[in-house]
């Protein structure tokens, strides 16, 4: 494998996505920590590539959809969690993952933009948030 040839070949922001979801996992799942550690380092050097490929600058902007991308994620995981814990409340979570599911799709054509990526095909359609207040994120 050469170093400038990509290992994924999903877009920037399903990078990002995918990223975030194997550090929560290596930091919640500690039997398969070696593997999550492995799979971060080869989504890196394909975000590295990209990054440099497009001259891709670090912006604050950027790093803020990054942050609520992973906290969506983090809070994703822990209301399956409860779904699976609390079987009186299943819909509830559902529902609120659902929303925050929205949250998620929004900041990864979010990502797109920032990567040059948005086109219609690459875009996530399911952002639909009706009814969840307090969860608003302020990045356009």
């Amino acid at each position: 494998m050469a170093d400038k040839e990509r290992l994924f070949l999903t877009p920037f922001a399903e990078l990002i996505d995918r990223l975030t979801v194997d550090q929560i996992k290596e930091v919640l799942l500690p039997t398969g920590k070696e593997s999550y550690a492995e799979e971060m380092r080869r989504i890196c050097h394909d975000i590295d590539l990209l990054i440099e490929e497009r001259n891709m600058p670090i912006s604050s902007r950027l790093l803020r959809i990054v942050v609520a991308l992973a906290q969506m994620n983090v809070h994703i995981w822990y209301l399956k969690d409860r779904m699976q814990e609390d079987g009186e409340r299943y819909n509830e979570f559902l529902k609120l993952a659902h929303q925050l599911n929205g949250i998620r799709n929004r900041m990864k054509n979010l990502l797109l933009e920032e990567a040059g990526e948005r086109e219609k095909s690459a875009e996530r359609s399911n952002f639909n948030t009706d009814g969840l207040e307090g969860w608003d994120v302020s990045i356009s």
